[in-house]
């Protein structure tokens, strides 16, 4: 690893040195682990000792062999792992200058001794030792039963931030893709995957906004399993660990639900309040001092300041007087007293009308409140880049945690596995690199396990920045080496194929894999591999699932006028049996139910709506439809549930099948082009006179009245006397005024018809009606006054 704060070049010099003389000979190009034994620091803190425990467990499970560990070097080992700065002195014979590599930077030195291989893990302080052991894991290599180090081997490390965390966010649908469903076994395994990561702030929510007062014995249960949670991430691997909250939603009842992992929210009878109203405010504070009675072990308590939680109108003064109160009862009943950190999220901005969220000003003005009125230790979470160059005006970056809302998953979203590493590199190198004053980073996460490869590569970019410039297929073999190491390629070649258009490359793939699924033939399992839950195929067979269904769609999409009908039907109910085998595994529609997120995240895909124009022609006029879906819902029914097949599958993709018979007029004979093409990939001015009606041109956010201009070019001039533009249904549009206009001369443009489109917001579209009193001739146009324009005709 390379430190992102740079090294003064003296003291790397001089430490360079040291490593250098540490050595009295020559090592070999390997240190052989099967017979080793760790030699460590007396008295260290727990998390080092777990850290210990976990490199020995590690070693037995590569080697088949114990590894001794004493806090004395005996020479009865060929071996000796020194761990701990006294103890790396001790063996080296001379110390190792680690004192300014700060809390958590540590060398990681191999040499040899008297005859004796050593290798040196260290830190200046205890933290700094249990990264050296982390990274030590990592570059273990293996052959067979053979474990060894690649020698001579000198790290030298230090973290990017102070701080890097995690935060879990989401909904309550099947385990184990949400953690709400987790178990406190699946929690401290997932907390060892972010230990080995270099994750040091652990950041929990654990509901208490659909949690009433008094407890119920369900609920204190769970919370005291939060609490038992903390204390693991704690001890076992000296992480902060920080709980969240919001400023005034309270839980009325439990919905009729008494376990809390599966409560429904956001609901009526969780309610926001007024802390401006004192019996309110009281409201507020029993339902917090209920959390911090039970969860009283946490390093600091995180209250987002909306988005749960809102009250418009309402003054900053209240918004301090609620910290106020969590101050003082954070005081009264956690461990650590005055010590506990209070942290404000800054989100939508307390108090802020709609179109004013997320004000920077507003934000200043609360920091300059809480320096005046509320004692330290507070912290912020910064939850967008906007903020960043307020919390520097404000003198506050030092106490500062960016969480860039999203960049991992968006939440909520469809649960699928996201694969855009250079998505996230741009993030880090646009605004995470440019502020290196930051305390620290944080991430989010709602399906921590389908998110291995973005939470893998953030979690590793943001301990050491270098990290961030690897290729996403390497950073894709460096996460499959530490899941399934024999077959780390495979597994790579699998996630890739999550955006591979070829469906024969992604099921040969998917074969392969589910080859090595059903005969449980994943050999030695990595790092992370050990750790997976509820056991360790869960990766292989989410990916499996994804595969199988990229497979349908990529053939679907595929679909053209000419294929015959029998084909259709079977391409169209391939994909509805691959969409609902992965629907129902994740049980994303069991909680939403099947208007939203109509199959999964294929109607956003820009092909879709072209499909479903294919598909259209292809199959013929309604009746052709009708029977062609009706054919495949009673195939489908025999293998699923009915009432599911109809809802889920064949209503919507029927639907996006009727709406796209396609449109034929003079407007499909032209060349488009815009004054403006944000997303010309995606949404391209072609789509707005391709004939398929589900297909967007997307001029940006333009809900206001604007001179945007999208223009039809023909080969030679047309007559024509009705021009009709389908916008995106929207209230903005009611009522707007469109131009259409023709070319004076060269760049000079003027209407010669306008139209008001009417208040109807009962159609699929917003639609412009121009009505000519005569034909015209024209070999252009221009529509002017744009929002979302799905299709124009010209007759």
């Amino acid at each position: 690893m390379t430190a992102k704060r740079s090294l003064p070049s003296a003291l790397t010099a001089a430490i360079l040195f040291v490593l250098a003389t540490a050595s009295s000979g020559t090592a070999a190009d390997r240190v052989m682990l099967g017979r080793s034994g760790v030699v460590m620091d007396r008295d260290q803190p727990s998390f080092v000792e777990c850290a210990v425990t976990e490199l020995t467990g590690y070693l037995k499970d590569l080697t088949g062999n114990e590894i001794p560990v004493s806090t004395s070097p005996d020479g009865k080992t060929p071996v000796l792992i020194a761990v701990g700065p006294n103890m790396a002195r001790r063996v080296a014979g001379k110390s190792l200058p680690v004192e300014r590599l700060g809390e958590e930077g540590f060398v990681l030195k191999t040499a040899r001794k008297d005859g004796i291989d050593c290798i040196l893990a260290a830190g200046a302080t205890p933290r700094g030792t249990k990264a050296a052991l982390a990274a030590l894991m990592k570059r273990i290599h293996v052959e067979g039963k053979s474990a060894f180090l690649p020698a001579p081997l000198e790290v030298l490390s230090k973290p990017a931030f102070d701080k890097r965390g995690m935060h879990f966010n989401g909904w309550a649908f099947n385990y184990p893709h949400t953690f709400r469903a987790w178990r406190e076994e699946d929690w401290q395994r997932y907390l060892d995957i972010l230990s080995y990561q270099g994750v040091n702030l652990f950041y929990l929510w654990p509901f208490m906004e659909i949690i009433p007062v008094p407890l119920s014995p369900e609920d204190r249960s769970y919370l005291e399993e939060c609490r038992r949670v903390v204390d693991y991430a704690q001890k076992r691997h000296g992480m902060e660990v920080w709980i969240m909250h919001c400023t005034n939603r309270v839980a009325k009842d439990r919905c009729g639900v008494p376990d809390p992992r599966r409560r429904p929210y956001w609901r009526p009878s969780q309610e926001d309040l007024n802390p401006g109203n004192l019996q309110h405010f009281q409201a507020i504070m029993a339902s917090r001092e209920a959390l911090y009675r039970v969860v009283n072990n946490v390093d600091g308590v995180c209250n987002i300041d909306s988005d749960p939680g809102y009250c418009a109108g309402s003054p900053l003064s209240d918004y301090v007087k609620v910290l106020q109160g969590c101050r003082a009862l954070l005081d009264r009943h956690n461990v650590r007293g005055k010590e506990a950190k209070l942290v404000h999220w800054m989100w939508f901005g307390w108090g802020l009308p709609s179109q004013r969220f997320f004000e920077p000003g507003h934000q200043a003005r609360t920091i300059q409140a809480l320096r005046r009125e509320l004692a330290e230790p507070w912290w912020v979470v910064s939850g967008r880049f906007e903020f960043l160059p307020l919390c520097r005006q404000e003198g506050v970056l030092d106490k500062t945690v960016l969480l860039p809302y999203g960049v991992i998953e968006a939440e909520p979203s469809y649960p699928s596995t996201n694969l855009d590493i250079d998505g996230i590199r741009r993030v880090l190198d646009d605004h995470v690199v440019k502020c290196p004053q930051l305390r620290g980073v944080m991430g989010n996460v709602q399906t921590p396990i389908l998110q291995l490869p973005h939470v893998y590569f953030y979690t590793a970019s943001i301990l050491d920045l270098d990290y961030r410039k690897r290729s996403e297929k390497d950073v894709l073999s460096d996460l499959c080496d530490q899941l399934y190491p024999e077959h780390g390629p495979l597994f790579g070649q699998c996630y890739l194929a999550l955006k591979e258009p070829d469906p024969a490359k992604i099921a040969g793939l998917a074969d392969q894999l589910e080859d090595l699924v059903r005969r449980d033939n994943f050999g030695r399992l990595g790092m992370i591999g050990r750790k997976l839950f509820p056991d360790h195929r869960i990766v292989a067979q989410v990916l499996l699932l994804q595969l199988r269904l990229r497979v349908a769609r990529e053939r679907l999409v595929g679909i053209t006028p000419a294929t015959p009908k029998a084909e259709c039907g079977k391409l169209i109910r391939d994909y509805f049996d691959a969409y609902l085998a992965w629907d129902t595994a994740h049980g994303w529609h069991g909680l939403w139910g099947w208007k939203q997120w109509p199959l999964g995240t294929f109607p956003s895909d820009p092909r879709f709506a072209a499909m479903a124009g294919r598909l259209s022609k292809a199959l013929g006029g309604k009746a052709e439809i009708d029977a062609c879906f009706g054919e495949v819902a009673r195939s489908l029914s025999a293998k699923h549930d009915g009432n599911i097949v109809q809802e889920g599958c064949i209503a919507p993709l029927k639907k996006a099948v009727l709406a796209g018979v396609p449109i034929a007029s003079l407007a499909q004979k032209a060349r488009a082009t815009a004054s403006v093409t944000p997303d010309a990939a995606r949404y391209p001015p072609s789509a707005a006179n391709d004939g398929l009606p589900a297909t967007l041109y997307w001029p940006g956010g333009l809900v206001q009245n604007n001179t945007e201009w999208l223009q039809l070019t023909w080969d030679s001039p047309q007559a024509f006397d009705r021009v009709i533009v389908r916008f995106l249904q929207h209230p903005s549009m009611h009522g707007r005024t469109i131009h259409l206009q023709q070319e004076l001369g060269p760049g000079k443009w003027e209407d010669f018809a306008t139209t008001t489109i009417p208040a109807d917001a009962t159609g699929p579209h917003a639609v412009a009606t121009f009505r000519l009193p005569s034909r015209v001739t024209l070999d252009k146009i221009r529509i002017v006054n744009l929002l979302d324009l799905f299709e124009i005709e010209v007759y």
